[in-house]
């Protein structure tokens, strides 16, 4: 019945039958089977639609099927790959990592001292091993609220930001499994270093990746680990973390962005919630598409190096959506969708809208 066609963020972003989960599927299928000559230069933009996706699996909620067209192009991408047809684009990032052990042009673990972010060494008898993601390092002031939070609560916590690389969640998005690999074995020897019972990560990518994809490719870091707004719910349910300030009235009403690897790949729908419905007098206005049915910010999986303008649209798309609350105040707790909402937000909305991390909402609260 093609539901997945009204649901797809790409879709709805380029309004081109081209972009619906089902055509991408069958374009895969075709390559694979040798329908599609990859090979040949005029069936280029077939091989750059197998990354027009956000890996969203917001089709996948909607197929009566249960059926992953995101599963499916990753092994459309593995063979385009063995036939040495991985995109430029795809191509670059992989350097970046290769050269700096992180997707940006630099090292971005060791900016900390220049971000005024504390580094914690471990000792090798840690409570938590707070596992930061590089997209994270981009809003400080977010990675300092959680340090802030942690220590409050006399966490006995680790950064080991002069370590630190990569997990390595670009490589299996491209799917060069070599590379993806070497980063989870790396990821797993600072973890074992560490003597950490748990691994907190305020990036829902490098929970997935941490987890499950690190699992599939038979690396296992025999540690438990969540997102830290998960954590921050427990440590709310447990007693040890009282939110007890009622915030600024500018800062009253929320509406939240789920993160789609939060709400659908962790399934995780209550965490945020329960965490801004401990600080006193908070209102959630909750935006039509929630929880599970979210859309996307535009800025997971490859869809934004493949074509970054298609990754802004659907960033607007969502903005619109979550303005229909009424709300000001955007709150997300996955550093790729506050970057992706910002670029949907219009300059003129600019002075009026505000995105923030859960964990910079929290802090001000104790």
């Amino acid at each position: 019945p093609n539901m997945c066609r009204f649901d797809c963020g790409t879709l709805q972003a380029e309004q081109k039958e081209t972009m619906s989960p089902s055509y991408k599927a069958r374009i895969g299928y075709y390559i694979s089977i040798g329908k599609i000559d990859p090979t040949k230069p005029e069936n280029k933009p077939f091989i750059d639609l197998m990354y027009k996706c956000t890996n969203e699996e917001s089709c996948k909620v909607w197929c009566p099927f249960d059926f992953s067209v995101v599963s499916l192009l990753e092994t459309v991408r593995d063979d385009l790959n063995d036939k040495g047809l991985m995109p430029d684009y795809c191509k670059q990032q992989l350097d970046k990592l290769h050269k700096t052990n992180t997707i940006e042009d630099h090292n971005i673990y060791l900016t900390y001292k220049e971000k005024s972010i504390e580094n914690i060494e471990t000792d090798g008898n840690d409570e938590v091993y707070y596992f930061i993601g590089c997209e994270t390092m981009k809003f400080p002031e977010v990675v300092k609220a959680n340090i802030e939070i942690m220590k409050k609560l006399d966490i006995k916590f680790s950064t080991n930001l002069d370590q630190r690389v990569c997990c390595g969640g670009p490589a299996f998005n491209i799917r060069d499994l070599e590379t993806a690999k070497e980063f989870a074995q790396k990821n797993k020897e600072l973890t074992e270093k560490t003597g950490a019972k748990l691994i907190v990560s305020d990036c829902p990518g490098c929970v997935l990746t941490l987890t499950k994809r690190y699992e599939s490719v038979g690396i296992n870091l025999n540690t438990k680990i969540i997102h830290i707004v998960d954590y921050f719910k427990q440590l709310i349910n447990d007693g040890r973390l009282k939110p007890t300030k009622k915030l600024s009235e500018d800062l009253s009403k929320v509406t939240i962005h789920d993160p789609c690897l939060i709400a659908r790949n962790l399934n995780d729908t209550t965490s945020i919630r329960t965490v801004i419905k401990s600080i006193p007098e908070m209102e959630i206005l909750e935006p039509i598409y929630n929880k599970e049915n979210v859309h996307c910010c535009g800025w997971s999986g490859t869809a934004h190096w493949a074509d970054k303008e298609i990754a802004i649209k659907e960033a607007t798309n969502r903005i619109n959506e979550l303005k229909e609350t009424g709300s000001k105040v955007i709150i997300s707790a996955c550093a790729l969708c506050e970057m992706g909402l910002a670029y949907g937000i219009t300059s003129e909305d600019k002075e009026k809208t505000k995105i923030l991390d859960i964990s910079e909402l929290l802090v001000k609260s104790l």
